[in-house]
């Protein structure tokens, strides 16, 4: 099975419709017709991560974030082209020695049905959604305090730590989850104002949406990016591995490069 055939099984879980316009999502890099031996599942394609898929034969990456740290010209500081910055070379070289592809799927994946919105919460335990659309809900929950509802959320995600603000004790009711990156918007508060919830579980937030949600009198957990965004990676190895029924599928984790100190 060549890499066409296996980016049409992954589309086949995770159709384009699902979408947003101008998202990149299918096959991004190395050649269509390689014959594939296995499939890593990962959340963003580190150094370390295509390592292990290329010592364990697996030559198709499919990748939940872009491969390579595309470049942009600022005002308050030098920046490279793409093609000149350290990080993206390492990466491709890993991937031309070993003649390995790279497959993507983000939102068409975010808003599929059982997708990374979906295992989110079921990672969470929320299933009484509220109010909610393609790529973000609302749930009701069981009253807990905010500092339950902290632990259990550190818990269920597998991170030593999590940020609060808010009261420990004030009692939550409602939640709306912005798994990934979606709290790196300031305005996504307004999603849990719009639902009335008592508070937001995010993967990764601003600072200044931190602030704007204290204002705004809902309390704030953030856990990590890719811890919140895992579970949904999980399953698609998961389902992955259903559909390619003669070829390897391993869900990489890349871990969180940092500790807390």
């Amino acid at each position: 099975m060549n890499a066409r055939e296996v980016e049409a099984a992954v589309l086949e879980i995770a159709p384009l419709e699902h979408g947003m316009d101008g998202d990149p999502n299918g096959l991004l890099y190395g050649d269509p017709e390689t014959e594939i031996t296995g499939v890593a599942v990962t959340w963003t394609p580190s150094l370390a991560v295509l390592r292990e898929a290329a010592t364990d034969g697996l030559n198709f990456v499919l990748t939940h974030e872009l491969p390579f740290f595309s470049s942009a010209e600022s005002r308050w500081f030098r920046t490279l082209p793409e093609d000149e910055r350290p990080h993206n070379i390492a990466r491709r070289r890993i991937l031309d020695a070993h003649g390995m592809v790279v497959c993507r799927c983000h939102s068409n994946w975010d808003g599929a049905p059982g997708g990374v919105k979906d295992s989110c919460a079921e990672a969470l335990g929320f299933t009484d959604q509220y109010d909610g659309g393609k790529y973000c809900a609302t749930y009701d929950i069981e009253p807990l305090t905010l500092a339950e509802l902290a632990d259990h959320a550190r818990l269920a995600f597998g991170v030593p730590r999590v940020r609060v603000a808010g009261s420990l004790g004030r009692t939550i009711w409602r939640v709306t989850v912005h798994y990934g990156g979606l709290a790196q918007q300031f305005h996504a508060i307004d999603e849990a104002v719009i639902t009335e919830a008592d508070a937001i579980i995010c993967g990764e937030a601003l600072d200044y949406t931190i602030r704007a949600a204290v204002d705004a009198d809902i309390a704030f957990i953030e856990t990590a990016h890719i811890a919140s965004e895992n579970p949904g990676l999980r399953e698609f190895a998961r389902l992955l591995d259903s559909a390619l029924a003669d070829i390897p599928v391993r869900f990489i984790d890349a871990g969180m490069p940092w500790t807390t100190l």
